[in-house]
């Protein structure tokens, strides 16, 4: 599905990414997991268009988008959420997960015509199942910037979804969650997966991490240092020494 061959990124002299490889697979659910700064987020900005890679590159189902620009990337089946939420604030629910299908639409202002397509009829029933299925649909019509903090994850992991991605790039979505709330999304994410889409899961919530991921990577100062599942991530000694420090 997505395979990543050594991939790096530097911004100078700083090399926030370094020779990270890794292969996803259709419905496997890999946590990407290590201290601040050792580069997670920088490897979803690579994956997605936002930064270039400065040497590797990756491919989806054989397809390789290393240069390839954001919405190239977007159209091939990469979606993502942000670490710091990204959406139409004074725009309805309904509308936020709208924009996520534009790159489906063969004529995006049919929506606003009376005579609706069977495109943009088929494109509306499934933006409001993602809404309902998000338990979001008392709330269709409210402006996305009246949402609890929750309810605003939760859009923006439906909106990437109404992308119909192969891959879906989560970045930091139990941020800010409250108990109840991360119930919930561990049980959507695991969904999530057994509908075939691949899911790269950022998160420094290990509760989370330990019990919906197949598989970790580990990353420290950009370098891949620990790849398998998490009972054995969890017992390895480099992953210790990383988080806890060397004394542990």
């Amino acid at each position: 599905m997505l395979e990543i061959s050594h991939l790096g990124k530097s911004f100078g002299g700083l090399h926030a990414l370094s020779d990270f490889s890794v292969v996803v697979r259709a419905g496997e659910i890999l946590g990407l997991i290590g201290p601040n700064g050792s580069g997670k987020t920088t490897a979803i900005n690579v994956l997605t268009g936002i930064y270039p890679a400065s040497k590797g590159g990756f491919a989806l189902s054989g397809q390789d988008l290393t240069a390839a620009k954001s919405e190239k990337i977007a159209r091939a089946g990469i979606a993502r959420t942000f670490q710091n939420l990204r959406l139409f604030s004074s725009q309805s629910v309904l509308d936020n997960v709208r924009t996520g299908q534009t790159i489906h639409c063969s004529a995006p202002l049919s929506r606003f015509s009376a005579f609706a397509s069977t495109e943009e009829k088929q494109l509306r029933c499934e933006a409001l199942a993602l809404i309902e299925r998000f338990g979001l649909g008392e709330r269709v019509d409210w402006p996305a910037g009246s949402l609890s903090y929750g309810e605003k994850k939760r859009l923006e992991i439906a909106r990437a979804l109404a992308m119909r991605p192969k891959v879906l790039l989560l970045d930091e979505p139990a941020a800010g969650m409250n108990p109840v709330e991360l119930e919930w999304l561990m049980a959507a994410i695991r969904e999530i997966g057994q509908s075939g889409i691949a899911v790269i899961l950022v998160e420094h919530h290990m509760r989370l991490i330990m019990r919906v991921c197949d598989n970790l990577a580990v990353l420290n100062f950009g370098v891949k240092i620990a790849e398998g599942p998490p009972s054995d991530i969890a017992r390895h000694p480099e992953v210790i020494a990383a988080y806890l420090g060397v004394a542990h």
